[in-house]
């Protein structure tokens, strides 16, 4: 091949490549949001529960002192579908292990107050960490939070949602960037932290 070809390939294969990657990324958030859709849709005998009741489980940690494990772990397990909760680990508010599972998923009150109950992948978890310690997260696949309650941050009141985060950020371009009408939305964006917010109660 001569230089010339060689160069002109070099500089049309990399843009190429570059679009291939992004449809992947793309094509790896719309996988997420419809498992994690279908994971709702097939635990839907306890979800209206849930979202009926989005407040209660903010106004419920008020009163966590009081409550016994048993009642804590009903409270908290309420933050996803009865297919996610069934194998997750249940941590009180005090970092003690309330109920041991077998799987990946952890959940506990979270929230700026830690009242709103949460349920949480391990690449979820590693993203707040990282937060939590003002690093980049890196991430090695979509990580997954349900909160089925919703909850209270900066102000502003959130429905029950389900939240995204993705290796590369650069995914959620085009996503709006502010609430719009029950849509997916963009948190934090232009962020190391940005991730996608999917709404499951309206708005």
């Amino acid at each position: 091949m001569r230089a010339g070809c060689w160069l002109s390939w070099k500089r049309t294969a990399q843009p190429t490549r570059k679009r291939a990657e992004m449809d992947h990324e793309r094509n790896t958030i719309n996988a997420a949001v419809v498992a994690a859709i279908l994971t709702i849709l097939g635990g839907l005998i306890g979800v209206p529960t849930a979202i009926a009741g989005q407040n209660q489980g903010e106004q419920n940690g008020t009163k966590q002192q009081t409550q016994t494990d048993a009642t804590l772990i009903q409270q908290i397990r309420s933050a996803a579908p009865a297919s996610i909760v069934r194998q997750a680990t249940v941590i009180s508010p005090q970092g003690k292990v309330l109920k041991k599972g077998a799987g990946e998923w952890v959940c506990r009150l979270a929230g700026p107050n830690s009242k709103a109950p949460a349920c949480l992948d391990a690449q979820f978890r590693a993203y707040l960490k990282a937060r939590s310690q003002g690093k980049t997260p890196h991430l090695k696949r979509v990580g997954v939070a349900y909160m089925l309650h919703g909850m209270t941050t900066a102000g502003m009141r959130m429905p029950p949602h389900i939240m995204l985060v993705v290796p590369n950020r650069a995914a959620f371009k085009g996503y709006p960037t502010e609430p719009q009408g029950g849509m997916p939305w963009v948190m934090k964006a232009g962020t190391p932290y940005a991730h996608l917010i999917l709404p499951v109660g309206g708005m």
